[in-house]
């Protein structure tokens, strides 16, 4: 065979490459697209209800879409499609807690990927809100804490995070399951094919979440 005709084979199968190396792109790129819609057709509807005002449900609303952009720029920040699990906690819990004394968080360097990590950064993003609202971070002397262990499995793994409410008002359980449980269950469950389970104890929330994960 003539080297033009090597050359043309090989510019034939790096041409195949690029495009099949596209077409992934493009798939993944669809596949998150519908999957941010969905989540905010969710948020539109539970954030505009006929029970509050239209400037209630704005806020409720407009906070949910920052919280979503937030999570998604931690995938832009590295090269790799992974997130720091403690760099996640840290950027969701920062608007809500800017002087990092009511809100404690630690555990095991780990590492979600991306579908994982925006899920969990949402979740996490309803709890600090219910908390500022309603919780231990509606009182001068409540706190948070976060605490996270991981727990190796045939697949890799898992993450599970605890989050627990002390020193705010006394808690009595809801009438009708909100937004922010439902959102919070949905979201684990689906998006990040993990699980979650808010409990209202009488001394403050609790949340506990499991999700797939990997040591960093």
């Amino acid at each position: 065979m003539s080297d033009d005709a090597t050359s043309s084979l090989d510019d034939v199968m790096t041409l195949r490459n690029m495009a099949r190396t596209q077409r992934v792109v493009i798939d993944d790129l669809n596949h998150r697209m519908k999957n941010i819609l969905m989540v905010v057709q969710a948020m539109a509807r539970q954030s505009f209800r006929c029970d509050r005002s239209l400037d209630c449900s704005m806020e409720a609303f407009e906070s949910r879409l920052r919280a979503l952009a937030s999570a998604h720029d931690l995938l832009l920040a590295g090269p790799s499609r992974h997130v720091a699990f403690f760099g996640m906690v840290e950027s969701t819990i920062a608007p809500h807690d800017p002087g990092n004394a009511r809100v404690s968080f630690s555990g095991p360097p780990l590492v979600l990927d991306g579908e994982t990590a925006v899920a969990v950064a949402m979740a996490l993003h309803e709890l600090m809100t219910n908390a500022s609202k309603y919780g231990a971070l509606s009182t001068a002397s409540g706190t948070v804490t976060l605490a996270w262990t991981f727990f190796p499995c045939p697949d890799g793994g898992r993450v599970r995070l605890e989050w627990k409410e002390r020193g705010g008002p006394p808690v009595k359980p809801p009438l009708r399951r909100g937004f922010g449980t439902r959102f919070i269950e949905r979201t684990l469950a689906c998006e990040a094919h993990g699980e979650a389970a808010v409990r209202f104890e009488p001394d403050g929330v609790r949340a506990v979440f499991e999700a797939p994960a990997r040591p960093a």
